[in-house]
């Protein structure tokens, strides 16, 4: 996709609708300007609250005990540890 925009006499542009679509933004919403070496300009929707993250991360069953998951892991290496030092 590639859209022209014109730059106002108070340096501002107004995104088209079709590239506010394919960035999920609505009006008030935030963008980020990021310019690359070469003149390279990209545009990066700045979401806020957690709302965009629905659906990143599969569902794998029950929640995971964190701190248990690290003992556990802590006691199988040590085991595999001493299971290397036996002849």
């Amino acid at each position: 996709m590639s859209s022209t925009v014109r730059i106002t006499s108070k340096n501002q542009i107004t995104l088209p609708s079709e590239v506010r679509r394919a960035l999920g933004i609505a009006a008030g919403g935030r963008v980020q300007l990021i310019v690359e070496e070469g003149g390279k300009v990209s545009i990066v929707a700045k979401k806020t609250g957690l709302r965009h993250l629905k659906g990143l991360f599969a569902k794998v069953g029950a929640p995971v005990d964190v701190d248990q998951a690290i003992a556990e892991t802590v006691e199988r290496r040590a085991a595999g540890d001493r299971q290397e030092e036996d002849p």
